[in-house]
């Protein structure tokens, strides 16, 4: 496929105006698709989006952009349902559509980056509640926003290092200073 019209020959139209390629899938419906890749050169196979922005626009997509669908069709390679943004914009998209809100898969990995960045250990705590140091202050020394050290001052905080630090490392402790609360 060298030109949006051979990729749109190889379509089936919807009434509601998709373009779903009848051609190879990727194992997330996505079309797989021949086409020139002006990013690394000559011909080779690409997701649908990729390939309809690289056919349409007959440039190289910028480092530090990507090409995506907008539409619920996975397959869907009609010019006017892609889009190609950076990586910030196609966040921002990904956020106000809700597409990954609820997955658990999704869920487990932010909460796995999350611990994977946290620089609460529980030495720290224990400095930080030690400490005669104004919060402000600690978290200036400490490099980290004094809404983390008011919630290890209060007990709140968990510390995600350690061997025990599993999937569920927290909720024992986070359980327990809810019953201390009410």
């Amino acid at each position: 496929m060298k030109t949006i019209d051979e990729i749109k020959g190889r379509c089936v139209i919807t009434p509601e105006g998709h373009w779903l390629w009848d051609g190879s899938l990727r194992p997330d419906g996505r079309a797989n698709i021949w086409a020139p890749d002006y990013t690394r050169g000559g011909m080779s196979v690409q997701s649908g989006p990729r390939a309809v922005t690289h056919c349409r626009t007959g440039k190289a997509i910028p480092k530090g952009w990507r090409a995506y669908g907008t539409c619920e069709e996975r397959a869907c390679v009609n010019p006017d349902h892609v889009a190609c943004t950076t990586e910030t914009a196609f966040g921002r998209w990904v956020a106000k559509a809700g597409i990954y809100k609820g997955q658990t898969r999704r869920i487990l990995a932010n909460r796995a980056t999350s611990r994977a960045r946290s620089k609460l250990t529980p030495e720290l705590i224990a400095e930080i509640q030690a400490s005669t140091e104004t919060g402000v202050a600690i978290a200036a020394r400490l490099g980290m926003s004094t809404r983390i050290v008011s919630k290890a001052r209060r007990g709140e905080a968990i510390s995600f290092s350690g061997a025990a630090a599993g999937m569920f490392s927290g909720l024992v402790a986070a359980n327990d200073a809810g019953r201390r609360r009410a």
